[in-house]
Formats: C-alpha cells, sequence, structure tokens
C-alpha cells in the first residue's frame, strides 16, 4: 500500500489530501480545503508566494495534527495563461526482440530530448509532463507495447509547456510551507486521468476544468489524448461582473456566485451599507454576457483542438457549477443539454474517501493529482536544485542518484569518490598507535542540508548542496592533536596556557600544525609543578625590595596549589594566591640550644619589630616595589637564658653566673652549645656561724 500527500493550489483556493493506493484505487484518508484571504493567484498563477506558503503550512499543520504524521513531501499540478504543448516523437530498435518497461522509457527519453525551452519570443518554458498519443510496433498502431515482440517501435507524444516562473513561484511556496515537490504534473492531465480512464478514450470527450483562474482542456479520441489548451477565464470572470454591478467586495460577490445556485432571492450589503435583494433571475441576466463569452471561448479552443465539436463534454472544477455557464457551453458547441455534464469526484470507481465531506467536481483535479502521483504517471523529469541551480533529470523508470546528478554537472567521478590513503603506525612517548585507512576527497555532498553517500536516490524538489573541501583532508592527525595543553588559573582567572616539549624522531619541533607520518616516534614532556609555579610567578610579577641594605627580588603571591585536572582538552592547575606581607621575609624564628645548671633548654626570637623606610610597621604590610626594610637581628644573651628558667628568690643571699667555666654577666651573648651555671648562696635563718660552703640551687 503507498501513501501519497497532494495539493490542489488553486486561484481561489488550496485543498489537499492524505490517500492511500492500492489495487488501482486512490482511498481518501483525510482532506482540508482553505480560501485565500486575499487575491494572491490570479489566473492560476502564484502573484504572493508568501501568502500562498502560509495557506498550504496550515493546511499541512492541520492534516499533520489529525492524522499524527509529519508531511515533508508533496505533488502538486500547475495551470496558467500560457500554456504551450509540443509534439515530439521518435523510434528505436528493439535490441531483444521485446518491448520491456526500459525500452519505454528510453524511447519515450528519446522524444523528450527534442523539446525546446523557449517558445519564439524567447520565453524560458519548463516541461510540466506529457501524454503519449501513439506508439506504433513496425508500423503497425499499438495501444500497448509492452511485452510485444518487434524490431522497430516509434511512439508520438504531446508534451505540456508552461514558463518557469510558474514553476519556480509553485516550488517557492512549498519550500516556505516546509515542503518539498515530489512530483509535478499538469492540472488538465490530473483531471483526465480519473475522468476519462483509458477505456472511455476512445470516445470523442472534451474534458474541460473550470476554475476562479483558467478552464484547462484536454480531449480524448481514438483511445489517446488529442492534445491540451487554456482559456484564461473562468468563475474570478463572473465574480468580477457582480461585484462591480451591485458594487460589491469579491468576497461577498463570489458568495453570492455560489448561493444564487440553491436559492431564488438573497439579501446582501454592498459597500454603501445598502441592502439589496438579488434574484436569481436577475443575477443570471447580469452574468450571462460574461458567462457567454468563457463558453464561446472554451468552445473555440475545444473545436481547434478536435477539429469540430466533441461528442460530449465532461466539467470538473469549482467555477463548473454554475448551471447558466453549462447551458452556453451546450448551446454554442450545439450539443444537447445532457451531452455537457458537471462530473462529482464521488462518481469515480478509482476514487474512495473514508471521510465524510469529500464530494463535489471541485475535487476532481486534487484526486487526480494524488492518483497520478501513486502511480507516477506523465513526470518525465526530477527536478533538483544544485547548488541553488535547477536542474532537470531525466526518468528512466528509476529514481536518480547523486552521483548521475553530479556526473551530468560535469564532476569528476575520482574527485566525488575519493582517493584512498593506506594505514601507518606511530609512536607517542614509547606507545605504538595506529591510523587507519581513509578516503581523501575534494569535495562533500549534501542533500536537504545532510551529508549524503552518492548512491542516494534523488527526488524533484530535492536541495544538493557540493561543497569543495580546501586544502589538505587531514587523514593523519596533527601533532597539535596529541598534545594537551597546560592551562594555568590563580584565584579563578586563567592566567596562561603553554604546550609541552615535543621531539620527533630527537628533533624537537616548534610547528604543531605538522601532519603525524609514518613511522615517526613522538616524545611529549609536560612542565612539571614546580616549573608552572615560576611561570606562574613571573607572569604576575615580581617585587623588587632592599631587606636589610640587600637588593632581594621575592615573588608577588605566596601559592598554594588547591586543585589538578585532566581533561580531553587539557592539564588544569588552579592555584590560590595570597599577596607576600612583609612578615613573609622574616627568618624562621632561630633558637640556639644551650645547657643550664646542667639541664638543656632552647632560647627562641620573641621581637619582631619591623621597620619600612625608616617607619616602624606592622608586619602584615603588602610587599611592593621599592620597600626598605629593615628586619630584626637574632642575638641571645644570659639574661634571655634566666627568662626562660624558673629560680626561686626567697632565701636569696648571693649567687654567681658562669659562662663556660667563667664568670658572666646579663648581657654576656651566648651561642649555640654554651653551658651556663646559676650559683646561689641562700640566706640562713637563726645561725650565728656562716656556711663555709656556698649552696647551688
Amino acid at each position: 500500500m503507498k501513501s501519497v500527500f497532494a495539493l490542489d493550489v488553486g486561484t481561489r483556493k488550496v485543498a489537499g489530501l492524505i490517500g492511500t493506493f492500492e489495487d488501482e484505487v486512490l482511498t481518501v484518508v483525510d482532506y482540508e480545503s482553505m480560501e485565500h484571504p486575499v487575491r494572491s493567484m490570479l489566473d492560476g498563477q502564484i502573484h504572493d508566494i508568501g501568502s500562498v506558503a502560509r495557506i498550504v503550512e496550515k493546511i499541512k499543520k492541520n492534516l499533520e495534527s489529525r492524522n499524527d504524521t509529519m508531511l515533508e513531501e508533496v505533488a502538486v499540478a500547475v495551470a496558467g495563461r500560457y500554456l504551450k504543448t509540443q509534439i515530439v516523437e521518435a523510434s528505436t530498435k528493439v535490441p531483444t526482440g521485446v518491448v520491456d518497461e526500459k525500452i519505454l522509457k528510453e524511447l519515450e527519453a528519446r522524444a523528450l530530448a527534442q523539446i525546446s525551452f523557449s517558445d519564439e519570443s524567447g520565453v524560458n518554458l519548463y516541461c510540466a509532463g506529457y501524454s503519449v498519443l501513439e506508439y506504433k510496433l513496425d508500423g503497425f498502431w499499438i495501444k500497448n507495447p509492452l511485452g510485444h515482440r518487434g524490431d522497430e517501435l516509434y511512439t508520438k507524444l504531446i508534451v505540456a509547456m508552461l514558463p518557469n516562473q510558474v514553476i519556480d513561484a509553485m516550488i517557492s511556496a512549498l519550500h516556505l510551507a516546509g515542503l518539498r515537490c515530489s512530483f509535478l504534473t499538469l492540472e488538465p492531465m490530473a483531471a483526465l486521468e480519473v475522468a476519462l480512464p483509458d477505456d472511455l478514450r476512445f470516445l470523442n470527450i472534451a474534458l474541460v476544468d473550470i476554475g476562479a483562474g483558467t478552464s484547462d482542456i484536454a480531449i480524448a479520441k481514438g483511445g489517446t489524448v488529442l492534445g491540451y489548451d487554456m482559456v484564461a477565464l473562468a468563475g474570478d470572470e463572473i465574480t468580477e461582473a457582480i461585484a462591480k454591478h451591485y458594487l460589491l467586495d469579491f468576497k461577498t460577490a463570489e458568495m453570492l456566485k455560489r448561493k444564487i445556485e440553491s436559492t431564488q432571492t438573497i439579501e446582501v450589503n454592498n459597500l454603501t451599507g445598502e441592502a439589496i435583494l438579488v434574484e436569481r433571475s436577475q443575477l443570471e441576466r447580469i452574468i450571462d454576457p460574461i458567462v457567454t463569452q468563457i463558453a464561446e471561448n472554451i468552445a473555440q479552443r475545444i473545436e481547434a483542438l478536435n477539429l469540430g465539436k466533441p461528442s460530449a463534454v465532461l466539467l470538473v472544477g469549482g467555477g463548473a457549477k454554475l448551471s447558466l455557464l453549462r447551458e452556453r457551453i451546450a448551446e454554442v458547441l450545439k450539443l444537447p443539454k445532457e451531452r455537457v455534464a458537471l462530473k462529482s469526484v464521488e462518481e469515480f470507481e478509482r476514487i474512495k474517501s473514508i471521510k465524510e465531506g469529500f464530494v463535489g467536481s471541485e475535487f476532481v483535479t486534487l484526486a487526480g493529482i494524488a492518483y497520478m502521483k501513486a502511480k507516477e504517471l506523465g513526470s518525465i523529469y526530477d527536478v533538483v536544485r544544485l547548488n541553488g541551480e535547477e536542474v532537470r533529470l531525466l526518468n528512466f523508470g528509476r529514481a536518480p542518484t547523486v552521483l548521475q546528478l553530479l556526473t551530468q554537472s560535469g564532476y569528476s567521478i575520482r574527485d566525488l569518490i575519493g582517493e584512498v590513503r593506506p594505514s601507518f603506525v606511530y609512536t607517542l612517548n614509547g606507545e605504538a598507535r595506529l591510523v587507519r585507512g581513509s578516503i581523501r576527497k575534494k569535495y562533500r555532498v549534501k542533500i536537504n542540508g545532510r551529508e549524503c553517500a552518492l548512491h542516494e536516490t534523488l527526488k524533484t524538489g530535492d536541495e544538493v548542496e557540493v561543497e569543495f573541501l580546501e586544502g589538505e583532508t587531514p587523514e593523519s592527525p596533527m601533532l597539535k592533536d596529541l598534545v594537551k595543553p597546560v592551562r594555568v588559573f590563580l584565584n579563578g582567572s586563567e592566567i596562561f596556557e603553554i604546550l609541552p616539549t615535543v621531539l620527533v624522531n630527537g628533533q624537537n619541533v616548534a610547528d604543531l600544525e605538522r601532519f603525524v607520518s609514518d613511522g615517526d616516534d613522538i616524545v611529549v614532556s609536560w612542565p612539571k609543578k614546580e616549573e608552572i609555579e615560576q611561570l606562574l610567578n613571573e607572569k604576575v610579577g615580581l617585587v623588587k625590595c632592599t631587606v636589610n641594605g640587600e637588593i632581594k627580588v621575592v615573588p608577588r603571591f605566596k601559592l598554594t596549589l588547591q586543585r589538578f585536572e585532566e581533561t580531553e582538552q587539557g592539564f588544569f592547575y588552579h592555584f590560590e594566591g595570597v599577596e607576600m606581607k612583609v612578615k613573609d621575609l622574616l627568618a624562621q624564628p632561630l633558637s640556639v640550644r644551650v645547657k643550664f645548671n646542667g639541664r638543656q633548654i632552647e632560647i627562641t626570637q620573641k621581637n619582631h619589630m619591623v621597620m619600612v623606610n625608616g617607619e616602624y610597621v606592622s608586619s602584615d604590610r603588602v610587599l611592593s616595589d621599592g620597600m626598605s626594610i629593615q628586619l630584626p637581628r637574632f642575638e641571645p644573651i644570659v639574661a634571655d637564658v634566666l627568662a626562660c628558667v624558673e629560680i626561686n628568690t626567697r632565701n636569696l643571699k648571693d649567687y654567681r653566673i658562669t659562662l663556660n667555666g667563667r664568670e658572666a654577666s646579663f648581657v654576656d651573648p651566648i651561642k649555640e652549645g654554651d653551658e651556663i651555671e646559676f650559683i646561689a648562696s641562700p640566706k640562713v635563718l637563726d645561725e650565728p656561724e656562716k656556711s663555709s660552703e656556698p649552696s647551688r640551687e
């Protein structure tokens, strides 16, 4: 079962359907119809692309919503006041002796190759479809040569041509609505396909599709199609006559024209607000001149194509519902009234609908478009755009490929397919790595924005882009792809980024844009944490100052590594930095160890008075360039030792201090390892005699 989405983009309204096709029957699953809010089309041709696109998009979205589907491709038909037809013919040998589908398509393509894509005035034309007028096998007429045996096959085709602008406007409107045109035909061809099947074409029948802008004509006779034509007069001319006579806007006049068929009187208000009661008989007298003119033009074109009047005329389309028009066509052609008949879509065996309301003559062409799309009838070209330019691809019974399009347009197969590059091996820091073989292409090809393969098939409306690949395609990695940068941050802000040292085959390489080659021995060395800290200090700046008369250059920040990360993007060092202060220049508290009365003790510096630029300041002051700093020196004395011990002075009568066995005073300097003795003479209470021996504490 095949699904199809079709649109009939008419002068007054747009109708769309979703259907399925099986066993030669089109089943309408759902449909939608909307009128143009403004006159964006005239005589069957689009004049306001944007306005038409908006209506098409509404129909598309409504059908998508109700049927839970996505619609991307659509079949459409075109019309217009500038229809031209051409007769082309060709013959071919039947190499196998039996006519098959391939021979038929090749024969028709040979005939179509003779089409002229411009007329005598130089207007560029587009082929909107064709019909087979006849086949001959070995000189004898045959209705369908498929499967027959013979030596030579001949065909004659009638081809319908329209100006390029008509087609371009249609495709542009569909594109704006989010659709691609997958099938294109002529409106009378579509109507003829369902209204006059092959077994009725031996009758001499004229089919007229009367819409709002044009009246499209097709003639069948003797089992084939004689030709196509059109009249640039239709329902809008009748509406305009009503609007002018009663001073009505176009929409009200259109409503009056449609309703007068089913009622005798209608009341409307004209542009001045006046209420007008319109009777059917009066209205018919007013429109009779233009109706007669339309009927005469249709009859004239029918007789010219048919070389006389036909046996009957079948009318389809919304404009054909006016009974007065059918009567006048019968009168002009001198046919009985019953030989000019209005046909509705529900009458045709090939069309069924499971959706209520799909009835009437106005849906015949829409059903015909869907039916022709389902059977792929009469569409000779797949029309695509290559880098914005329209290209026509002949369809030989199977969809053309991207490769067919590009070779037809002059691209080299070698450049498109690409050049194979072999695999190779290199080592990175002692580890062997394999680069698999690749294909170097000169072009990148996309269909409708996505990259595609050359064997993919194309449909009408597809957009193909060919992008030239500049320079060398990187089949192998570059050195820069193998090395991760080191990124260094201080207090949340990135300060710098560096790359590691790279040796290739023992040689230092600075240009990391170089491609890796087979057999390369690559050694990558990243800086250590200490080196990174040194670089960071240099980046954020150093402080130059004088300390105790000596010039020093010190870091501006005290750095602490808070976090280290390794990702695919590199190595990340996150440092926290606190500005250096004067106290950071102070030596660590010095100390000396000495023995006091045989016990070892340690004396440390306690006074940190700091002088900056001649003034005593807090040691918490931040360092800055040019500071002159005086830092205290550590020169311990005996008194510092005595301050660190406890001496009982309650019964102390006298004492002596020795330093390394010699008598010493409080202010004598001390050094590491010195021995200090404190010899005390205690008081003696209630003793008349002095002790001959001094006591030691």
